[in-house]
């Protein structure tokens, strides 16, 4: 098919986006519906694009198969294809994770692809970001290496000057930060456009890093530089959803006194841990409750 051919399956994460853009190409190509361009690819199904498109309905192996095949594509733009809907449909987040790397490393043959998605691994580093928003606060000028290592000693825990050094030119390469005509650091905003799934999977293992450093430095830290407290207390689910739009409401609050702030002298990691420990459920025999 034409229409398919033009369209490259590597430019995708998602197959939804992507059966979503072979789909209008071909209508708009041939003035079909969804209806005939099913039957001419020969799946099975009461609505099964349309059901697939919004989301209702997961596109099985077996069905995606039939899809490669109608498509023609080849041997690896198959292989990526398969991958690309089981990474979608997976639920598991250690099992999406390594499906992902094999999605990265069959785009990583093609630069421009390899390009973007290093981009991706900006979370890759606990301390990669810590980096961009410190570097800015520095005086300008001196040698590259001495300030790898006076940034790998500010840093909590200490990090090595060639740890920072490697995060220093990732995040001038991929345009996270920028030197002026001063020789001073300026912090940059790339757009990094990438399907849910793909950021999560990448923000699991970086909020799971960060909850082991704050473990790790506790008692490095006087109670004067840090802050801990809890609190457990039940509620309904109601309940639970308001309180998580105040935790977001409260993020974007603090967000934006550090925006405001004119002389910052240290950069802070703000984690704010929210989930159930327990949960009473209603037993479907009997109506009693069930601790689960």
């Amino acid at each position: 098919m034409a229409s398919v051919s033009k369209i490259s399956v590597y430019m995708y994460f998602d197959y939804v986006e992507y059966l979503r853009d072979v789909l209008a190409n071909l209508q708009a190509e041939n003035g079909a519906s969804l209806r005939s361009i099913q039957n001419d690819l020969d799946v099975k199904g009461s609505a099964f694009f349309s059901r697939i498109l919004d989301g209702s309905r997961p596109l099985s192996l077996a069905n995606a198969e039939t899809l490669a095949r109608s498509f023609s594509l080849g041997k690896s733009e198959s292989e990526y294809f398969m991958n690309m809907v089981r990474f979608g449909n997976e639920k598991n987040v250690d099992k999406r994770d390594l499906l992902l790397k094999k999605l990265l490393s069959a785009r990583s043959e093609n630069v421009e692809y390899a390009l973007k998605d290093s981009a991706l691994k900006f979370f890759g580093k606990w301390y990669i970001p810590v980096i961009r928003d410190l570097l800015p606060l520095l005086p300008r000028g001196g040698d590259t290496c001495d300030v790898a290592k006076k940034i790998g000693r500010m840093m909590v825990p200490a990090l090595k000057g060639s740890q920072v050094q490697g995060a220093i030119d990732y995040l001038i390469q991929n345009g996270f930060v920028r030197i002026d005509e001063d020789g001073c650091y300026k912090v940059s905003d790339p757009v990094i456009s990438t399907p849910p799934r793909v950021r999560s999977t990448f923000l699991r293992k970086y909020h799971l890093k960060n909850l082991e450093i704050d473990r790790d430095v506790f008692d490095e830290l006087s109670s004067d530089d840090r802050s801990l407290s809890s609190v457990t207390c039940s509620m309904s689910k109601e309940t639970f959803e308001k309180v998580r739009l105040e935790i977001q409401q409260f993020r974007q609050k603090i967000l934006a006194m550090a925006q405001e702030d004119r002389n910052p002298d240290r950069v802070c990691h703000l984690g704010i841990q929210f989930m159930p420990r327990a949960v009473v459920k209603n037993s479907h025999n009997g109506g009693e409750n069930e601790v689960a």
